[in-house]
Formats: C-alpha cells, sequence, structure tokens
C-alpha cells in the first residue's frame, strides 16, 4: 500500500528541468479541483463568519454544525457544477472578460442547488443569509482565483522589469489589441510599447492597453524621437499596398529597424512571440494581404457554376483559377497557349484541391474554331478573359501581331459568349487603356469598346463587365521581377525615369476585387479597382534594396535608361468624362459609362484585323488611331523609339 501511494505521489511530482506551468497543465483537473474546491471552502468559512462571529445580529450556538453540513454539501456541488460548464478546460494564462459569465453562471447555479439540497437536509431551518453572503464571496474569490495568474504575471513584471526594447506600433486595430497582450506577459517581453501611430484621427488620444495612439503615422519621427524608440512594429496586415509603401518610407526615415506581424488568421493561430513579431522583408512587401475565401458574394456568384478563364496560366489568370476553386464553382476551365505554364498550374491546382472538375485546354484565343469546340463542348456559365499580349515595348515592335490578338481575340471569345449565352463575361484591361501612348494601350481600350458594342447590340443577353487597373506585384516579367534579379546580381538597378510613377496592387488583392466586381455587373460596365496613390518607381528600387540589407547607390547603384517605346511617364485609371463613383466595395469604383461609340465600329474592327493579318501596318496603324483617338503615343515607326 505504502508503495502504491509512492508510485502515485511520484507521479505528481514535477521532474526537476520541467517547468511548473507545465506541470500544471498536465495535472489541470486535479489543479482545479484543489483552487476552487480552497475557493469554495474558504467562502463558506468566511460567510459564517462575517453572519455569526462579526455580526450584531443574534447569534446561535448550532452553526458550527450548519457550516460543516456545508462543506460537505457546498464543495462537492460547486465543483461538479464547475466541471459541468467546462471551467476546467480554460486557459488561466490567456483568461478575459469572456470567461467572465461562464464562472458567474456557474457560480450562481452552483449557489442555488446547494440552496435547495441544505434547505431539504435541514427541513428549511437554515440561514438563507448565509447563503447570500457565501454567493458574493465566491463569486468575488472565483473571479480572484481565475485572474490570479495574470495578476501575479502583472505584479512579477513591476517587481522584476526586465531589458525590453522600446518600440512604437503603426496601427490601433485589433492585430495591435494582440500583439500589445502578447508583449504584456512576462514570456513574450522582448518588446515594451512605447507608443501607437494611426492615421485614424478618431483615435488621436485614446489609449489601448495603456499605451497611448500619439498620433498620425507622418508624426512617427518626431514621436520615436520623444519616447527613445529602439523599434517600429507594423501591425497592418490589412494595409493596401500603396499605403503599406507610404508607411515603409515614414519608417524607414527614422533609421529604426522594421519589424512586422503576419496576417491575424497566422496570428491567432500561433502561441510563438517569434512567429508574432518579425523583421520586415521584401515577402512581407510584395506579398502582403492574404485573401479570404469565405466572401459571400463571391462564393453566391460562383458555386456550382462552370467558369471558362482565358490566359489561365499567367499571373492574374492563375490567381484567378486559384480563387475560383476556393469558391466552390462546379468546374474550372483553364484556357492557355502556354504549354509548359498550363502543366504547372495542372499540377498546383490538383494538389490543391482533388476530386474537382477541371478541364486545361492548350489553345489560342484567335483560333475561331477550336474557341468554338471548346464552348459547344462544355458551355461555360461565366468566363473571365484575361488572356493578352502585356508587355509595352515588345508590342510597339509588332503591332500587327498585338491587334490579332489583344482585339482580335477578344472579340472571338466575346461572341461566342453570347452566342451561348453565358451569363457574364469580364474582361481584365489595364490603366494602359486610358489616354494610351502605346500599341497595348490602344488595342486594349479598342477591346473594351468591342465588349460594350457587343453588350448594347444585345442587353437581355450575356453581361459584359470591364475591370481596370494598374500593374502588380510579383507578376511575370514585371518590374519588381526584375528589381530582384538584378539586387541578387549585385546591380545595378535599372530604372527608365527618375520620375516615373504606377499604380501597384499585390495579385492576390487585384484578383479578389475582379471576383468582387464581377458580382455587381449589371452590363455595360466599367470597374476601376483602387489602386491607392501611385508609387515611384525610383522609390520601389531603394525601398527594395533597403530590405534586402543594402544601401542604394552604394552596396548596388540604381541606372537611369530612359523610358522604353510606349512607356510614359504617369499612368491614370480614368478620363475626366468617366467619373467613378464608389460601389458597396470600398476597394471597387463604376464608372459612369457615357462612352459614344461608333455605329460601324464592328465593320471597322473587321478592317483592322484583316489588314493585321495581312501584316499591312500602314492599314493596322490607320485605323488604330481612327477608333484609339485620344491616342498620345508615337506611330508608325517613330513607335519603335522611346516618345521625347
Amino acid at each position: 500500500m505504502r508503495e502504491a501511494i509512492r508510485k502515485a505521489l511520484k507521479t505528481l511530482q514535477p521532474v526537476a528541468d520541467e517547468p511548473i506551468s507545465l506541470f500544471i497543465r498536465r495535472h489541470r483537473l486535479l489543479f482545479f479541483g484543489l483552487v476552487f474546491g480552497a475557493i469554495s471552502a474558504l467562502s463558506i468559512t468566511l460567510a459564517f463568519i462575517i453572519r455569526f462571529k462579526l455580526s450584531w445580529l443574534v447569534v446561535v450556538d448550532i452553526w458550527p454544525k450548519w457550516w460543516r453540513t456545508m462543506l460537505v454539501v457546498g464543495v462537492p456541488v460547486r465543483l461538479v457544477v464547475f466541471h459541468l460548464f467546462g471551467l476546467y478546460r480554460v486557459s488561466w494564462r490567456f483568461a478575459s472578460l469572456r470567461d467572465v459569465p461562464a464562472l458567474v453562471t456557474a457560480t450562481v447555479l452552483g449557489s442555488v442547488v446547494n440552496g435547495i439540497l441544505l434547505m431539504w437536509v435541514h427541513s428549511g431551518a437554515f440561514p438563507r443569509s448565509v447563503l447570500v453572503i457565501d454567493l458574493v464571496l465566491c463569486v468575488v474569490l472565483t473571479l480572484l482565483g481565475r485572474y490570479s495568474y495574470r495578476i501575479l504575471d502583472l505584479m512579477l513584471s513591476y517587481l522584476h522589469p526586465a531589458v525590453r526594447k522600446r518600440v512604437i506600433i503603426v496601427g490601433a486595430g485589433t492585430v495591435a489589441n494582440l500583439v500589445l497582450e502578447a508583449m504584456m506577459t512576462p514570456r513574450q517581453n522582448d518588446y515594451k510599447p512605447v507608443a501607437i501611430v494611426d492615421d485614424d484621427p478618431l483615435k488621436a488620444g485614446m489609449k489601448l492597453h495603456g499605451v497611448p495612439v500619439a498620433g498620425p503615422v507622418e508624426k512617427i519621427a518626431e514621436v520615436a524621437i520623444a519616447r527613445r524608440a529602439e523599434a517600429i512594429i507594423l501591425a497592418l496586415p490589412s494595409a493596401s499596398t500603396s499605403q503599406l509603401y507610404r508607411i515603409v518610407k515614414l519608417c524607414r526615415a527614422t533609421g529604426l529597424p522594421l519589424k512586422t506581424t503576419p496576417d491575424i488568421w497566422q496570428i491567432l493561430q500561433s502561441s510563438s512571440t517569434d512567429t508574432r513579431i518579425q523583421d520586415f522583408s521584401l515577402d512581407d512587401l510584395l506579398n502582403r494581404r492574404v485573401v479570404r475565401t469565405d466572401v459571400p458574394e463571391i462564393r453566391g456568384l460562383l458555386e456550382g457554376k462552370r467558369v471558362l478563364v482565358t490566359g489561365g496560366a499567367g499571373s492574374i489568370g492563375s490567381e484567378l483559377c486559384r480563387q475560383i476553386v476556393d469558391n466552390e464553382a462546379q468546374c474550372l476551365l483553364c484556357l492557355d497557349k502556354d504549354e509548359n505554364g498550363l502543366f504547372r498550374l495542372e499540377q498546383e491546382l490538383r494538389n490543391r484541391r482533388s476530386g474537382f472538375e477541371y478541364v486545361f485546354t492548350l489553345g489560342n484565343i484567335t483560333d475561331k474554331e477550336g474557341m468554338t469546340s471548346l464552348f459547344e463542348r462544355f458551355k461555360p456559365d461565366i468566363v473571365f478573359h484575361a488572356a493578352a499580349y502585356k508587355h509595352v515595348p515588345i508590342l510597339q515592335f509588332h503591332p500587327c501581331t498585338a491587334i490579332r490578338n489583344n482585339v482580335g481575340g477578344t472579340r472571338t471569345i466575346a461572341r461566342l459568349a453570347q452566342r451561348f449565352r453565358v451569363e457574364r463575361f469580364v474582361m481584365i484591361s489595364t490603366d494602359k487603356a486610358v489616354r494610351p501612348t502605346s500599341v497595348m494601350g490602344a488595342t486594349k481600350q479598342i477591346a473594351e469598346k468591342v465588349i460594350m458594342d457587343l453588350g448594347r447590340a444585345d442587353p437581355e443577353g450575356t453581361l459584359f463587365s470591364t475591370i481596370r487597373f494598374g500593374n502588380v506585384l510579383g507578376s511575370a516579367g514585371s518590374v519588381v521581377e526584375t528589381f530582384l534579379k538584378q539586387i541578387k546580381l549585385g546591380g545595378p538597378v535599372t530604372v527608365t525615369h527618375p520620375d516615373i510613377e504606377r499604380y501597384f496592387m499585390t495579385i492576390a488583392e487585384a484578383v479578389q476585387l475582379v471576383l468582387f466586381a464581377a458580382t455587381m455587373g449589371k452590363g455595360d460596365d466599367v470597374f476601376i479597382l483602387d489602386m491607392g496613390a501611385p508609387v515611384k518607381i525610383d522609390s520601389l528600387a531603394r525601398q527594395m534594396i533597403h530590405l534586402a540589407g543594402l544601401t542604394p547607390d552604394v552596396d548596388v547603384t540604381i541606372q537611369y535608361t530612359g523610358l522604353r517605346p510606349g512607356e510614359k511617364l504617369y499612368e491614370e485609371l480614368w478620363t475626366e468624362k468617366e467619373k467613378p463613383s464608389p460601389t458597396e466595395n470600398p476597394g471597387v469604383q463604376r464608372t459612369a459609362n457615357s462612352r459614344v461609340l461608333p455605329a460601324d465600329l464592328q465593320d471597322r474592327v473587321d478592317i483592322m484585323l484583316t489588314a493585321a493579318v495581312e501584316q499591312d501596318i500602314r492599314a493596322s496603324w490607320d485605323i488604330l488611331l481612327e477608333l484609339a483617338c485620344d491616342f498620345q503615343g508615337k506611330t508608325g515607326e517613330d513607335a519603335e523609339s522611346p516618345p521625347g
């Protein structure tokens, strides 16, 4: 018997190198019973002392018998009720206000059950005042017991302050709240928050966990000096790309180390401070936003539908395919002429979601017979048209090829969508279609006009929408991809012009907004994605060099090469006549589509396509300029040289 007791006690003894907290977690139920049993017994004892020892009311000699009975009955009853409420499963370390209702309810219910049993045992002759006093004391002591861990943590942090790095937090939202809570515990106190900056004027002067919101982000340099900050932490996982560039630029100007937090869902799924606060890196700049897959509007649009994505192996097309698969479409039809890209995408998507109906088609949108066969066989419900030639300088040398693909291919797919009664046709356009200076921009503008004309000719049929946005970060052949390669090789990083600006957005951001805009299409729509403020390419290059741990013009030089054929310094997303208005999604605007189209538009497009097929560059240029009447670039052979 003694040996059995000795073994039992040994199992309860913490290992020498095992933290006491780990020992408690391993024996949670036992620890819970001891603590809350002691609390219950203490509240009962104090209730009798207050009532019969400290009270001026008549004192009776029978109260010790009542006290013993209540201990025998009350303590087990309360422990059983607490157990039924699952209170032993609640973390002591992260106890919060959300735990209060369950604690109070369980305590009150336990007191009610105690009162009923004690009245029954003593035939109604039991002091009710003791039950009331016990209830109040038990609620107070239970709450103190539950929060004792956090209270002790706070006291220890004041009694034994560790050397902590003074930090400023950018952002006063949900993520900042979670980060601050983590910093308040001794186990995760490498950082001491001394101030918060946030652009919301309504938050100025407020305090979050005792840390003041000291002003907008523009004042971060002043705040850093005043608060003797040693680092800056970005708590803005939902910031748009352009917002992030602006904030990073202001933070870098302070000269302090820059750190960041992952997306809120990653924070919620992790208990390690190392994954919550980390050095800000190039990946944070280029792949900032984690896309939600639970947007009801998008799921309602795609659920159970057969969706065709042209240009599916490209940067935009492949991300469209991923998000379409995630939103419960019935079938994904992926069309592209890039054999290798199509193969890689197929492998990725089949690993991403097995058991889904995929159709991967190698084909060209200018192939009328092949595209007709595709529509006849699979009958898509929705078409996302992302296939296009996009490289501005290259297309300046190949205007006929650009016309055949970007205009002719778009019209082929759009006409087939009408013929086979597709519900929605969504065309991916570009800011370069606004007052174009390049062949690429002009062909995309004409493609916009073509689908508008088709939609107006049959307003009861397929709903045609155009979605226009600027550059996406990380796309194949993009400026970011070029800079990354140049930085890895040690430079130089080539920038065409010190003043050139572009709109930027991550691919995932852009595609999610494309899908959301598609849900709002009513036909003859032009949607414009909110790209934020334009970014100077020179600033982007310097920012990327900094984030690679290098110094611009010292470790890596920046070389200005001059504008390329068809390029312009500044891009636009709309003209004055289009006057965009807000929609229910702040990231999407709708233009007042009052564009007047020539009555013979399709006939003139036919002539232009015939000239392009025959490689008649002069005739192709003539009609392209007629149809893109606000073209502002060079033409003919002059288009093969950079603008002045």
